[in-house]
């Protein structure tokens, strides 16, 4: 269960940060500054790691908070807009400091013994939102700084379709496609030649190109005005290098996210 391992160690301290955050709410109600956004809990299940046949869970804190509608802290990380919501399609344009969880560790699969860990680490994103109207489109290239990680940069591009059932339900859908150089794909798809006399694969060299498509798929319920539950399902294939790579034991990826939103 590697891939949630960081994320359950975070628990403790987003508790202790959302409790911080809603002692400033109270104080920013006063003084006049503007702190939105939801808070939650949630639970998903997904590979073990990329190209995984294999799946662990784990609990995942949930938060998407925005302070005076310029600095926010959600999925990205920690981060700054220098745009938000400009112009008639709201163009929204950022840059985060975030936390890369995804990592491919040795005892994560007896497989993969003689291979070098790929851990987790710290994660550069910038990203450009814009309401087209028939949907939300999305941009954003991210890039790892850990030296015991990947250090690779990923491209996504993303558009969201969603629309309303009734006065409850939310429904969505995001087909999405990503690119990624050859630092991410041969950390994480690559075998070199130290690792294959080590190991049982032989040596394959992963380049850049596109990495998987997909599509995410998303319903939500508002129990109160405040509160809501939603249940998630994103669903990708692997291509080229990544799909053809001995570590790749499935090509079909698949995780489902469920849980519980506080908005305030």
């Amino acid at each position: 269960m590697s891939r949630y391992r960081e994320t359950l160690t975070l628990v403790p301290l987003t508790v202790f940060l959302l409790t911080l955050l809603n002692t400033q709410t109270a104080g920013a109600q006063e003084t006049g500054r503007d702190l939105t956004g939801s808070i939650g809990l949630g639970i998903s299940s997904g590979p073990e790691f990329n190209g995984s046949d294999e799946t662990s869970a784990g609990v995942i804190p949930i938060f998407d908070l925005t302070w005076r509608d310029r600095y926010f802290l959600n999925q990205r990380g920690l981060g700054v807009y220098a745009l938000r919501n400009h112009g008639p399609n709201d163009l929204s344009v950022g840059i985060a400091i975030g936390y890369d969880f995804n990592e491919r560790l040795v005892e994560d699969d007896a497989r993969l013994a003689g291979l070098k860990d790929v851990e987790a680490g710290a994660l550069l994103t910038a990203f450009a939102e814009y309401d087209a109207g028939i949907a939300d489109l999305e941009f954003e290239v991210s890039h790892g700084l850990s030296s015991d990680g990947h250090e690779g940069t990923r491209a996504t591009a993303a558009a969201e379709f969603g629309m309303p059932v009734g006065k409850r339900v939310y429904l969505s859908a995001k087909p999405f496609v990503t690119w990624a150089d050859g630092s991410y794909t041969d950390a994480f798809y690559g075998v070199s030649a130290a690792n294959a006399a080590t190991s049982s694969f032989s040596r394959f060299e992963a380049g850049s190109g596109f990495e998987r498509v997909g599509i995410e798929l998303r319903a939500s319920y508002d129990l109160t005005v405040r509160t809501g539950v939603f249940l998630g399902v994103e669903h990708a294939r692997l291509l080229g290098d990544a799909q053809d790579s001995p570590i790749s034991f499935d090509d079909s990826q698949t995780e489902i996210s469920t849980g519980i939103i506080f908005r305030f």
